[in-house]
C-alpha cells in the first residue's frame, strides 16, 4: 500500500475555502461535494478573492506523483495553480445546496457554479496507484469506530435509564454508566480522527456530516486544538461559510500558534458579527504572538528536562493532569502540592466556570479572617514569571472592590487556597497574579466543566445548573524536599 499522506500547515496566504483540489500532472480534479454538505451563507461576507476562490487558510491539497510513489500534501495557495488560473469558475448566482449541522437544508446563493457543471469542468483523470484502496481503506475504518461509538452510547443509555427507574441501583451501576460514558468519550475522538483522516485524502458525505456536527459541538464547549483547527480549515476549504466554522478555526490556530492563519480568517470576518474573545484575540495577535513564542521555548526545554512536579485530578468530568513551575513559582507550588497531600481539593467545586475565561476551584467561602489561613507572597514578579496560556494554573486573589483605573485589581500577597485554570490566554494573567503550572493532559475534560457563576443573576424561572467538582487529586511526582512556602 502505497503512502498518502498530508501535514498541517500555515501559508503565506493563508487557506483556499471555496474548492479542494486534487492534482495527478497538469489535470486539476474538483471534489466538489464537500460544497454541498457544509456551510451557509456567512453575513456580510469579506474574503480576499483570487481566480474566485476564497484564500484565507491555506490547506489546498494537492496530490503529486513521484514515480511509484503516491502522495498528498497540503500546498500554500499562493503557491496553487488554481490561484494561477487553471480553475475558473462561472460568474453567475447559481444556488448550491448545502447541509446544516442538524441535517436540515439551506441555501448559498453567491459566485458559485453548480456540481454538474463543475464536474464538466473538471472531469477525474488518471489518479495515483493506491489512491482508492487507501481512501476505501480510510472509509471503512471510520464506519466501524462509528459503530463502536453508537454501540458505548446505546449502553450508556440503557444504564441510566435503568438506573433512573430503579430496575439497577447502586455504586456499581453508577461505575458503569461512567466507564460507557468514557468509552464514548474516546470513541467520540476516535471516529473525529478517522473522518479527518478521510478528508486529507478525499470525500465521504457521512465522514464530512459527524466531522460538521463534530466542530459544532467543540464550539460551544470551547475545545480547541490542532485537530479541530485542521478540521475546520479543510471544511473551509471545500466552502463552509458557517461562521462558527470559522470561528473555531480562528480560535484554534491561536491556541496552536498558527498566528499568521488566525489574521487571515479574522480579515474576512466582519468586526460587527465578531464574538467578544474573537475581538480580543484579533486586537492583541501581536502580544499573543510574542507571549507563545516564549512560552513554547520554556516548555520545550521543560518536556527535554521531564523533572517537573506533576499533579494528577480526578473530576466528575474526566481527568486532568498538570505540569507545576517550581522554579518560578516555588513558594505557589510548594503550597499547592501539601494542600493536595493533605487531602484539600478532594470534593471542592468548580464554583464559578466562564465561558473562555477561567474555571475558578477552591472554597468559594474562604475568608481572610479564617483561622488557621495561609498567605503567598505573590511571585508574578519573579525573573522568568510564566505567561497565562491555555490550560495555565494561577492563584487566585481576593479582588479589590471598586478599584480605580490604574490601581491593582487584587490585594497584594492574598493568594491562599483557590486556583483557576485559563480556558484560553490571558494577557493580563500575569501582571497581578502567579502561573504557576499547565496542564499537559485532559483539557478536554476542563472544557466540558459546567458553566456557573454564582455572581451571575438568575432569570426567573432559570434552572440552576450544578458545578462539577474535584473527586479527588493527587501527586504523581514532586522533588524530595519542597521550598518552604512564603
Amino acid at each position: 500500500m502505497h503512502s498518502i499522506e498530508c501535514e498541517l500547515k500555515s501559508s503565506r496566504a493563508g487557506t483556499v475555502a471555496g474548492c479542494t483540489t486534487y492534482q495527478h500532472g497538469q489535470a486539476v480534479v474538483l471534489l466538489v461535494g464537500i460544497q454541498m454538505l457544509v456551510g451557509t451563507l456567512l453575513p456580510r461576507f469579506r474574503v480576499l478573492q483570487l481566480c474566485s476562490v476564497c484564500v484565507v487558510t491555506g490547506f489546498l491539497m494537492v496530490g503529486t506523483l513521484s514515480g511509484q510513489d503516491a502522495q498528498v500534501e497540503t500546498t500554500p495557495a499562493s503557491e496553487s495553480p488554481t490561484n494561477q488560473g487553471s480553475v475558473e469558475q462561472s460568474g453567475g448566482t447559481t444556488p448550491v445546496v448545502e447541509v446544516t449541522p442538524n441535517g436540515q437544508n439551506a441555501q448559498t446563493v453567491g459566485n458559485a457554479q453548480t456540481v454538474e457543471n463543475a464536474e464538466q469542468t473538471a472531469a477525474p483523470q488518471e489518479l495515483p496507484e493506491g489512491y482508492q484502496e487507501e481512501l476505501d481503506r480510510r472509509i471503512e475504518l471510520f464506519r466501524t469506530l462509528r459503530l463502536e461509538l453508537e454501540d458505548a452510547i446505546t449502553k450508556q443509555r440503557e444504564i441510566y435509564i435503568r438506573y433512573a427507574n430503579r430496575e439497577q441501583h447502586g455504586p456499581q451501576y453508577r461505575r458503569a454508566y461512567a466507564a460507557e460514558r468514557n468509552r464514548a468519550r474516546i470513541m467520540m475522538v476516535k471516529v473525529y480522527n478517522a473522518a479527518l483522516d478521510i478528508l486529507r485524502i478525499g470525500f465521504d458525505e457521512e465522514a464530512i456530516t459527524y466531522m460538521v456536527t463534530m466542530l459544532q459541538h467543540r464550539h460551544t464547549m470551547g475545545y480547541y486544538d490542532t485537530p479541530t483547527l485542521e478540521g475546520a480549515a479543510r471544511l473551509i476549504d471545500g466552502g463552509s461559510k458557517l461562521q462558527y466554522m470559522w470561528e473555531i478555526a480562528a480560535r484554534s490556530a491561536i491556541i496552536s500558534g498558527q498566528f499568521e492563519m488566525a489574521k487571515n480568517l479574522y480579515d474576512s470576518l466582519p468586526d460587527e458579527d465578531q464574538k467578544e474573545i474573537d475581538l480580543r484575540f484579533e486586537y492583541t495577535l501581536d502580544d499573543l504572538r510574542a507571549e507563545f513564542d516564549v512560552e513554547e521555548k520554556l516548555r520545550q526545554a521543560e518536556l527535554e528536562a521531564d523533572n517537573l512536579p506533576r499533579v494528577k485530578f480526578k473530576t466528575t468530568q474526566g481527568e486532568f493532569v498538570a505540569e507545576l513551575f517550581i522554579d518560578q513559582a516555588p513558594s505557589a507550588v510548594s503550597h499547592f502540592i501539601q494542600l493536595i497531600e493533605d487531602g484539600y481539593y478532594d470534593g471542592k467545586d468548580f464554583y464559578q466556570v466562564i465561558d473562555h475565561l477561567l474555571a475558578l476551584a477552591g472554597d468559594p467561602d474562604f475568608s481572610p479572617s479564617d483561622p488557621g489561613v495561609k498567605f503567598l507572597m505573590d511571585e508574578h514578579g519573579r525573573p522568568g514569571a510564566r505567561s497565562g496560556m491555555r490550560g495555565s494554573l494561577v492563584m487566585a486573589k481576593v479582588p479589590r472592590e471598586n478599584a480605580k483605573e490604574g490601581e491593582p485589581n487584587f490585594f497584594p500577597n492574598s493568594a491562599s487556597t483557590q486556583f483557576a485554570i485559563l480556558l484560553t490566554p490571558i494577557l493580563d494573567a500575569q501582571r497581578e497574579q502567579t502561573v504557576f503550572g499547565i496542564i499537559i493532559e485532559g483539557m478536554e475534560a476542563i472544557c466540558r466543566l459546567n458553566r456557573v457563576d454564582p455572581h451571575e443573576k438568575k432569570k426567573k424561572g432559570e434552572q440552576e445548573v450544578p458545578p462539577d467538582s474535584i473527586i479527588e487529586a493527587t501527586v504523581i511526582r514532586r522533588p524530595d524536599t519542597l521550598p518552604a512556602p512564603g
